[in-house]
């Protein structure tokens, strides 16, 4: 697995992920909301015990703290953004 931070800035994270075929990200979770990009391959990714297919274009929206993985069926290249969203106060 090789992981490149693209941008570390307050509230906001970008983070390009490359992961070889069978290779995988193990079950976590962040604690902001995420956007998931499939920029190349194909792969599962579960969130919260349910595995899904995922190709290139497809992409994945995530609040906070929820579990997922990710596994490589060929070598997949995902985009991560992980955000801390303003909440309202309504």
């Amino acid at each position: 697995m090789n992981k490149t931070l693209l941008i570390n800035r307050d509230g906001l994270k970008v983070i390009q992920i490359n992961l070889a075929k069978g290779e995988t990200l193990p079950e976590h979770m962040a604690d902001a909301d995420v956007i998931v990009t499939v920029v190349k391959g194909r792969g599962v990714f579960t969130i919260k015990g349910i595995a899904k297919a995922i190709t290139q274009g497809d992409v994945i929206d995530m609040l906070p703290n929820v579990l997922h993985a990710v596994e490589a069926q060929d070598a997949l290249e995902i985009v991560v953004v992980q955000m801390q969203l303003a909440q309202s106060s309504a």
